[in-house]
């Protein structure tokens, strides 16, 4: 009986993965146009400011005014949308769904989202130095729980669906399908489960191709062929990851004190951006490439077509990237600790080839016969840089094959990469995502090992049988049933056997005195029918919660349409069991549980 009662539960539970799946290709669609949106919203306030969709194209022909005005008055504009049309302290960006992940069930605000949208296209349009990416990724979460939330979707079921937006944006932003995927899952939910990775895949797709039909199929960045001139670069992009690694362990560890000098000097919080965009507009007038996005100062780097000149001296390019690559790293940190909108996922990609042109032309200075060029470190150096600051190295490495196409640079890629990440992880586990949840004592860790204890579900967690008695046995037979079952409780059950309640050794004590009431007493006046039941499709952590909340050791398991036909017991030895089972598996140290 038990095993036909899986076997329908596994139906039910493929019924669920085609029902997200169809929600999948909704938000695939309303999130891929969500983020082209956001990308010509930018594209317009920047042409507004400069006569051209991206900044890159007018640094030269600007006059100075711009590069202060245009960061000081879109920085008054976000400072206005913080104080007035967002909640004070929200956290915006990816770092605000991972927030709602952990403590809102992935409940977002859909007003706060678009509000926090528009004062992303302001700030980036205006010559922030941010990111487009991160904002497309909180639209594409916000609109999957918008749809989760009206159609009363289960915790479970709203994660796979923010899982959805979230690969939807990332797709959308980089034209890389796989990418999405890969970060949904690696960075977000932490859950390589089929039932999840199935929907989320389609929505990539589905943002994709919307995208693709709108802008052409073009990758974010042109990549020229890649070469591995000679075996003894291997042990240089190691040094190559060492570097990348170091300087986002700089550039996490830099924003706290910024962030904290910036309350002190500007106590209100409406004009703090406006602050940060006047520093960050005085840095431009020397160093004009900070500006906005700046993919188009990488695509320079990686043709090595770069105009090396500031301040209309012309320098070497060594100290021209070396310049480039101190103010980028403080301008963003500037950037995200004065409350622009904006992410960090494009600067990390402009500070990464930056440090990887630098440290490629060094290399080629020394060693032209043994090394590529600089812009070949660059676009490996993009990656490690993104998987440092990210701690995401299987999302970055999938990501630049996918747009470079060119299987050659697998092995330097994963080489920086892993590298890359392993350094940054040496001095702490925080991402640029989770670096200000953790400055606000949330526990990252414990939202990751929470999402691995939501893909395990109930009915994979070892229950036992329930002896039962009618609810008009006497006592006489509930006791010798209870005895002789060993199993410390029993189900009472009505004529169509569904249960009323549960008798324990606590429930039964207070009849075993009087043997006058064995044939007085029936087995629906001793049962305890205040009783707490979980679900067959709920998960570990619902179950864990429960124990943690009630002092009973053992909990009835039931149906997922009746919640009166029980299919076992739980006990609490076998959830807490199956809890350390998974620590272990997955490598971790459990962090101290709290009830």
């Amino acid at each position: 009986m038990r095993r036909l009662r899986l076997r329908m539960s596994d139906w039910v539970h493929e019924q669920d993965t085609l029902y997200l799946s169809a929600l999948a290709i909704l938000v695939g669609i309303l999130s891929g146009y969500g983020a082209l949106l956001l990308r010509f919203g930018i594209e317009w306030v920047s042409l507004a400011w400069t006569g051209e969709r991206i900044w890159e194209n007018a640094l030269h022909t600007l006059p100075w005014y711009v590069y202060i005005a245009a960061p000081v008055i879109g920085g008054l504009a976000a400072g206005w949308i913080n104080t007035h049309w967002l909640p004070a302290g929200q956290t915006r960006g990816v770092a605000g769904v991972l927030e709602s992940l952990s403590a809102r069930s992935g409940r977002i605000d859909g007003r706060h989202s678009s509000r926090d949208t528009f004062g992303a296209i302001i700030g980036v349009g205006s010559g922030a130095s941010a990111g487009r990416e991160g904002p497309t990724v909180a639209l594409g979460a916000a609109i999957a729980s918008y749809i989760g939330q009206r159609l009363r979707l289960s915790e479970q079921q709203m994660r796979t669906l923010i899982g959805c937006g979230v690969a939807s944006g990332i797709a959308s932003s980089f034209n890389a399908p796989i990418a999405g995927v890969l970060f949904a899952l690696e960075v977000i939910l932490a859950d390589y489960a089929i039932s999840t990775f199935s929907p989320i895949v389609i929505s990539s797709v589905i943002a994709t191709v919307i995208t693709r039909a709108q802008l052409g199929n073009f990758p974010a960045f042109t990549i020229p062929e890649y070469r591995l001139v000679s075996g003894w670069e291997i042990p240089i992009y190691v040094g190559l990851g060492i570097f990348c690694g170091l300087l986002a362990v700089a550039w996490l560890k830099m924003m706290p004190p910024i962030r904290k000098r910036l309350e002190r000097s500007v106590p209100k919080p409406i004009y703090r951006p406006a602050a940060a965009g006047l520093v960050l507009g005085l840095c431009a007038l020397a160093v004009p490439q900070i500006m906005s996005v700046g993919y188009g100062t990488v695509d320079s780097m990686l043709w090595e077509r770069l105009d090396p000149t500031l301040l209309h001296w012309a320098l070497p390019v060594t100290a021209f990237l070396a310049i480039v690559l101190v103010v980028k790293v403080f301008a963003t940190a500037l950037c995200a600790a004065g409350g622009f909108g904006g992410g960090e996922i494009g600067p990390s990609i402009f500070i990464g080839a930056t440090a990887g042109a630098l440290y490629g032309g060094v290399v080629h200075h020394l060693m032209p016969f043994i090394s590529e060029s600089y812009g070949g470190y660059a676009l490996v150096a993009a990656g490690a840089m993104m998987a440092a600051a990210l701690q995401a190295p299987m999302t970055t490495i999938l990501m630049v094959f996918e747009m470079s196409g060119d299987y050659h640079i697998m092995v330097p890629l994963m080489a920086a990469c892993i590298v890359a990440t392993l350094v940054k992880r040496a001095f702490g586990h925080e991402s640029v995502f989770t670096e200000v949840l953790e400055a606000r004592g949330i526990d990252t860790a414990w939202t990751r090992e929470r999402s691995w204890m939501r893909a395990v579900p109930v009915r994979k967690i070892p229950w036992r049988s329930t002896p039962e008695v009618s609810e008009h046995a006497r006592l006489e037979e509930l006791k010798r049933v209870y005895v002789s079952s060993g199993k410390g409780c029993v189900q009472v059950i009505d004529d169509d056997g569904l249960m009323i309640g549960i008798v324990t050794f606590a429930d039964l004590q207070q009849w075993l005195l009087d043997p006058t009431l064995d044939q007085i007493v029936l087995a629906s006046e001793v049962a305890n029918r205040n009783i707490s039941v979980i679900s067959e499709d709920g998960n570990l952590l619902q179950a864990i919660n429960m124990f943690d909340r009630e002092s009973f050791e053992q909990m009835p398991v039931v149906a997922y349409d009746n919640p009166r036909r029980v299919l076992g017991i739980l006990s609490r030895n076998a959830v807490f069991s199956t809890y350390h089972a998974l620590i272990v598996k997955h490598g971790e140290e459990s962090p101290e549980h709290h009830g």
